[in-house]
């Protein structure tokens, strides 16, 4: 039997066990996580958090992953935190190729560069239906979330209780002549912010929010639900997290000291192949005065996945994964390309050698 990378890596091999995986997507956001929703190791549901899809060097093919995943079934629920187009990317695709049984969302518009990728989510929307389509609004109450006619309702995630921190209001008005990076930091502002919980453990996943929704938005509000043991690191490590600009004198961090995270997850690349110069040096300066070195996990700094595991006692674990890539990664896909050609051109140099001494047939 082919092995089968994606069961090893994100399937618990304990019952009652919440993996979340993050997986190295080069500048964007990926995360798939394995729910469980009973007693087996069988019973589990799959989530993924954000989608990035643009075929960078080294990142995870979350097609070819999630093929191999879910076999003939379909994801569970694909969270989007917001439509830009490195947490969007390729989400027509996998809804294509594998199959989503519901969306929830942060129920934003966007325009500019990030349209196509916005098209291809309404896309997958307009598959899904209303009736699998679902709202991320903030509140101060566990698992609940929002229809498409803005009633909230009580909706459970396998074993798991959740919380949607963020967004406060929706950006949802179509503005044509609005200037595109206003209208991304509006965006940013109302990020959906979601915290995952698990037998007295929390994840929380920030998104892109930046300062504003920090400041005035999320820890006003809802300081005493940020407690989280690990947390990503918002915007890819930018300093937007932190500061209304790269001068801003008066940096914000103080939902750094709510979240009293022990461990952080950076998404990014190397900072010189960001187009954007994600980590920014900036905001690491400032992660490091809340966190060891050695619990600060920079995705793309080898690159590599990291899997974090709760199990049914609370233990909790951080584990560095490297086979994801080398078994799904575009680049991984050039190397059996180039393994088979040069496989096939060793026999074809093998048949011309056999056809040059080889002897004719004598009657």
């Amino acid at each position: 039997m082919a092995k089968n990378t994606a069961k090893e890596v994100i399937i618990p091999t304990e019952p009652k066990t919440l993996r979340v995986v993050f997986l190295y997507t080069g500048q964007g956001d990926s995360t798939i996580v394995a729910v469980p929703t009973g007693d087996t190791v069988n019973d589990y549901e799959f989530v993924l958090i954000d989608a990035d899809l643009d075929k960078e060097d080294k990142e995870v093919n979350l097609v070819d992953m999630l093929k191999d995943l879910l076999d003939d079934d379909e994801l569970s629920v694909f969270i989007n935190t917001h439509p830009h187009k490195d947490h969007t990317g390729g989400i027509k695709e996998i809804y294509n190729e594998v199959g989503i049984k519901e969306v929830w969302h942060s129920n934003h518009s966007t325009t500019g560069a990030d349209k196509a990728s916005y098209d291809e989510l309404k896309y997958v929307l307009k598959k899904v239906g209303t009736s699998n389509e679902y709202h991320l609004k903030g509140t101060n109450d566990l698992n609940k979330i929002r229809t498409t006619n803005d009633d909230e309702v009580v909706k459970k995630l396998g074993l798991i209780d959740y919380q949607v921190v963020a967004p406060a209001e929706y950006v949802c008005d179509e503005i044509d002549d609005e200037d595109e990076e206003v209208r991304r930091a509006r965006i940013h502002e109302q990020c959906a912010v979601l915290k995952f919980c698990y037998k007295e453990r929390a994840l929380l996943f920030t998104g892109d929010a930046n300062k504003a929704a920090w400041q005035d938005h999320i820890t006003k509000y809802h300081k005493d639900a940020l407690k989280a043991d690990v947390v990503t690191a918002s915007h890819h490590g930018s300093r937007t997290a932190f500061k209304s600009s790269e001068d801003d004198k008066e940096p914000y961090s103080e939902h750094l000291d709510y979240i009293d995270a022990e461990h952080l997850i950076i998404s990014a690349p190397k900072q010189k192949d960001s187009p954007h110069g994600h980590p920014h040096d900036d905001a690491i300066e400032i992660y490091e005065d809340y966190f060891e070195k050695d619990n600060i996990y920079h995705l793309g700094k080898k690159p590599y996945c990291i899997v974090v595991d709760i199990n049914e006692a609370g233990e909790l674990t951080v584990t560095e994964d490297l086979n994801l890539i080398a078994a799904y990664s575009n680049d991984s896909e050039e190397e059996d390309k180039k393994e088979k050609e040069k496989n096939s051109s060793h026999r074809a140099a093998v048949l011309s050698t056999y056809a040059s001494t080889a002897r004719p047939y004598q009657q």
